[in-house]
């Protein structure tokens, strides 16, 4: 199923985190939203520290103070394996669309409800309607 606008906004903002890869921080500073990790030392690891980002105006700060200090890093987008993933990302489905066809069945019930009771408290029409049944179905 294709994801609409709201769905990818949701995705970015509550599901996705940016992991900034590089040797090291950037000499503007990096903002205090921003989670520093320190990475092991290896012979085979190519970066020292991962920059975690969720908001998208850190991620474009910390970007343009690394292409400023002619830093060589690498970004990855990744999934957060949080307890509201399945129901706001649900793999392959639309959560909008999902919303949208629970809002329209919890409507028809909620019609049917008030005709219900409407026809059960109103005499006059309850008559009509047996009447109208009764006609039918001798008719």
């Amino acid at each position: 199923m294709q994801l609409t606008h709201f769905d990818r906004w949701l995705r970015e903002r509550f599901i996705y985190r940016t992991h900034i890869y590089t040797m090291r921080l950037p000499e503007s500073g990096v903002p205090s939203q921003v989670l520093v990790e320190e990475l092991e030392q290896s012979a085979t690891r190519k970066y020292r520290y991962r920059l975690i980002a969720n908001a998208k105006h850190d991620v474009e700060a910390l970007l343009s103070a690394l292409r400023e200090g002619n830093q060589m890093f690498a970004t990855r987008i990744v999934e957060t394996n949080s307890w509201y993933k399945p129901i706001i990302a649900p793999k392959g489905k639309s959560f909008f669309f999902r919303l949208f066809w629970w809002l329209v069945a919890v409507l028809a019930v909620l019609a049917v409800l008030v005709l219900g009771y409407i026809v059960l408290t109103n005499e006059e029409l309850k008559s009509q309607l047996i009447d109208s049944f009764n006609l039918f179905k001798n008719g």
